[in-house]
């Protein structure tokens, strides 16, 4: 008997650890900063065409580049010579300001 019990407690355990883990998830979704020096151009570019816009305006016209699969941010401003904190805030406050915008 008491070894059900310990293996339903368990098993609650698991089932509010998850769900707990989910919640926390969600709900930094919108505070997590999406871009990071090591995001690729290519990943960048998932956010949307109007991304690629916004890095042209910075410097960084390499969007079509076949490198840009796999060149990371930090390695492109670094190839382009762009001070990459500026290029990360700008990216970054973009796609918070048109998620937000899109939000309403």
């Amino acid at each position: 008997m008491i070894k059900y019990v310990v293996l339903a407690l368990i098993i609650i355990g698991i089932v509010f650890t998850a769900y707990w883990m989910g919640a926390r998830a969600e709900n930094g979704k919108s505070e997590a900063i999406p871009v990071t020096p090591d995001t690729t151009i290519h990943d960048i570019l998932e956010y949307g065409e109007d991304v690629a816009e916004v890095l042209a305006k910075l410097g960084l016209h390499c969007t079509g580049c076949p490198s840009a699969v796999s060149e990371t941010l930090e390695q492109a401003c670094t190839v382009h010579n762009i001070n990459l904190d500026d290029t990360l805030a700008a990216i970054n406050e973009y796609i918070k300001q048109r998620d937000k915008t899109n939000d309403n």
